[in-house]
């Protein structure tokens, strides 16, 4: 119950970013802001892996570390290149099928193949975020064929399922604390290299124009969702983990979206939370 714990606290750390996120949409490019985030992981992650004292143990580590490093920055730059092509509204709900991709990605890479409560639970959180995003989009599977975006969003859902896996897949080669600090300084290289190849370096001027404290709360939810992740993979499987973080990202949504932008909460958004808490219902109790 401890990891399930952990694994709460991590969703839950993660929708606080997606909250910092939206309050910093528009203040800067979403490239300076990805760049700016993995770099700024690097201090926290970095006191940590030192505190820990402790480093890679073999190298079967690398292999699954450096493929999660290339899929976690590839997601990112399709993430940007989506909502670039595609209003947000029209392709975020493609991200609640990650669960089910991580489940599928976990069964060859970790042999973790879910019984029929984890499947409900899966099924029950992706139907409420699917259900809560049609209240932004009615006819969102006409993404598929008639938004630009679509085919990115869905990869991405796909590259962070695969890189979860393959984080857990590296973790029985290194500490929680080294692996978060590698992958973040692998990404936030690999950001870095990027944007100076395409000459976009300029955009990171545009971090000038942001609030400082939101800024810093970026960084600070990040990173401890991360470590929490980085825990919480040593006691969860994966599919579970992406679940509940899409279950309480969507929970998030429903409450920070009322406490902080004075969204409206309707009957929909309410039967969407009830799915989400009855599937991770099943989940704890699976």
């Amino acid at each position: 119950m401890m990891g399930f714990a952990i694994g709460v606290a991590a969703a839950l750390c993660w929708s606080g970013l997606d909250v910092v996120r939206k309050a910093l949409a528009g203040k800067a490019s979403p490239t300076a802001l990805a760049v700016f985030l993995m770099v700024g992981l690097l201090p926290p992650l970095g006191a940590w892996a030192l505190w820990d004292q402790t480093w890679v143990a073999d190298a079967g580590y690398w292999p699954p570390a450096v493929a999660s490093m290339l899929m976690n920055a590839l997601a990112n730059v399709l993430f940007m290149r989506s909502v670039e092509l595609s209003p947000l509204s029209r392709t975020v709900p493609f991200l609640s099928l990650t669960p089910v991709f991580s489940a599928l990605a976990a069964i060859p890479l970790l042999g973790e193949v879910p019984v029929g409560m984890h499947w409900a639970g899966i099924g029950l959180v992706v139907l409420g975020a699917l259900l809560l995003n049609s209240d932004l989009s009615d006819d969102w599977l006409s993404s598929i064929t008639h938004e630009k975006g679509a085919p990115f969003m869905i990869a991405v859902a796909v590259l962070w399922a695969f890189s979860t896996a393959l984080d857990k897949r590296a973790l029985p080669h290194a500490s929680p604390a080294s692996h978060a600090f590698l992958l973040s300084s692998g990404g936030a290289t690999i950001l870095l290299l990027w944007l100076l190849v395409r000459g976009a370096h300029g955009e990171l001027r545009e971090l000038g124009r942001a609030p400082k404290r939101l800024l810093a709360a970026m960084i600070g939810f990040a990173a401890a969702a991360v470590a929490l992740q980085m825990t919480a993979l040593l006691f969860l499987w994966v599919a579970v983990l992406e679940t509940l973080k899409r279950a309480f990202g969507v929970l998030g949504s429903i409450v920070f979206g009322r406490l902080f932008f004075l969204e409206p909460i309707g009957g929909r958004k309410l039967v969407a939370a009830a799915f989400m808490v009855a599937g991770t219902a099943l989940l704890a109790a699976a």
